[in-house]
Formats: structure tokens, C-alpha cells, sequence
């Protein structure tokens, strides 16, 4: 089978880690937005996830940081 599209060049480790960042802040933003507008159980839940992807985000970063240093 003939593939369509081309495999991406490979990435070093600081881009996809910047990458994953930017991803986290993007999802950090619609997890916050989506939690802003619900109540109850539904807004304790959806700030739940806000708290897992900014815990991500922190890691990764973290993980950045450290590959730049080098």
C-alpha cells in the first residue's frame, strides 16, 4: 500500500517536548473554558481535568527546561 502522506522529519527532543507544551496550554484553555460554564458535580469534574493537564503541563516542562540546560 502506497502511504499518501510523507512521514514527518524526525523531531529532536526539545521540539516535541515544546510541542507537547503547547498542546497542554491549548487543552489547559478549553478544559477552563468548558469548566467555567457548568455547576455542580459536572464543574467539579471538568475542574479535575483542568487540574490533571496543568499537573502534565508542569512535567513536561519541567522535562524542557531540563533538555535546554543540556
Amino acid at each position: 500500500m502506497v502511504k499518501i502522506t510523507p512521514d514527518p522529519p524526525d523531531k529532536s527532543l526539545e521540539e516535541s517536548l515544546a510541542h507537547a507544551s503547547g498542546l497542554l496550554r491549548c487543552a489547559l484553555a478549553s478544559a477552563c473554558e468548558s469548566a467555567e460554564n457548568l455547576s455542580g458535580v459536572k464543574r467539579d469534574l471538568a475542574f479535575s481535568v483542568v487540574h490533571l493537564i496543568d499537573m502534565a503541563k508542569a512535567v513536561v516542562d519541567r522535562s524542557l527546561d531540563q533538555v535546554e540546560i543540556r
